[in-house]
């Protein structure tokens, strides 16, 4: 949980930057910036999730 809670802080940070480089007119910069902080928050995030199911009674 923590790790979702920091790549979606560090993908915030990527597009706000970005954005302030393309108002800067730091175009490549910008450009940069804004497609990484989208591939960070698309980046899927493994989790572990354990289902256990009730053993088959026989008959």
């Amino acid at each position: 949980m923590i790790a979702a809670i920091i790549l979606v802080l560090a993908g915030l940070y990527c597009l706000a930057r970005g954005v302030m480089d393309l108002r800067a007119k730091r175009w490549v910069w910008g450009v940069l910036g804004i497609v990484a902080g989208i591939a960070i928050m698309a980046a899927p995030i493994p989790t572990q999730v354990q289902v256990e199911l009730p053993a088959a009674q026989g008959r």
